[in-house]
C-alpha cells in the first residue's frame, strides 16, 4: 500500500531522471543482490551498463533502520540529480527495484517520483 505522510499531500515531483552509461550505482549496507537486479533491468531496458562507485547517483540502500516500511516496504525518490532506493530489508529493496523498473523508459528516462510503500507487520491470529 502506497500511504501519504502524516498530515500532508505527497511530495509531487516533477521531471526526470536520464540514465547515461557513465553512471554509477552506490551500493550500502546488505543492498548487493537489488543492485544486480536493478543493474539487469536498466540493461535489459537501454542497453545501458551502469557501473558500481561509492560516488553513483544511484544509491540502493539497505537500512534496517528503516523497519517502520515493514518487512517489504520501501522508499523510493527520483529527482532530476538523483535516485534513491531504501528499505529495512533485502525484500523492501527487492520491491523498490520492481518499482523503478516501472518507471523506467526504453530510453533510460526515469518519472520523477516521492515514494513510500509500507507493509503491515505480521500479526499472528488472535486464537493462536
Amino acid at each position: 500500500m502506497a500511504i501519504r505522510r502524516q498530515g500532508k499531500e505527497p511530495r509531487r515531483r516533477t521531471g526526470h531522471f536520464v540514465l547515461r552509461g557513465d553512471m554509477d550505482i552506490r551500493v550500502i549496507g546488505n543492498a548487493e543482490e537489488a543492485a544486480k537486479l536493478l543493474r539487469r533491468h536498466v540493461r535489459d531496458a537501454t542497453g545501458i551498463v551502469l557501473g558500481n562507485s561509492p560516488e553513483g547517483v544511484v544509491m540502493v540502500t539497505h537500512e534496517p533502520a528503516m523497519r517502520g516500511l515493514g518487512e517489504e516496504g520501501y522508499a523510493l525518490l527520483v529527482s532530476s540529480h538523483a535516485v534513491m532506493l531504501r528499505a529495512a530489508t533485502p525484500a523492501g529493496l527487492l520491491n523498490a527495484v520492481e518499482q523503478f523498473r516501472r518507471l523506467l523508459s526504453a530510453g533510460g528516462t526515469v518519472t520523477a517520483a516521492d515514494l513510500t510503500h509500507l507493509t503491515a507487520p505480521a500479526v499472528a491470529p488472535a486464537w493462536m
